[in-house]
């Protein structure tokens, strides 16, 4: 029998891991925790990657080439 990874949602109290969901999980089930990235640093990079790239992009989409899409 194929077993299937499942992602249950879930959050550290300071305490313990405690699931936001109710899962029936059998004794010594065997889990992977992965620890995300705390949502303010996480944006704050989101932030730094698109302001590294604008200038690209400002190549990419302001371009002589493509000046014949804006009249369409």
């Amino acid at each position: 029998m194929q077993q299937v990874l499942t992602t249950i949602p879930a959050h550290f109290d300071g305490k313990q891991i405690l699931l936001d969901i109710a899962v029936d999980l059998k004794p010594n089930a065997r889990l992977l925790v992965t620890v995300l990235p705390d949502e303010g640093l996480y944006l704050q990079h989101v932030r730094e990657a698109m302001k590294v790239s604008e200038p690209t992009f400002a190549r990419i989409w302001d371009n002589e080439e493509d000046a014949v899409y804006d009249n369409l």
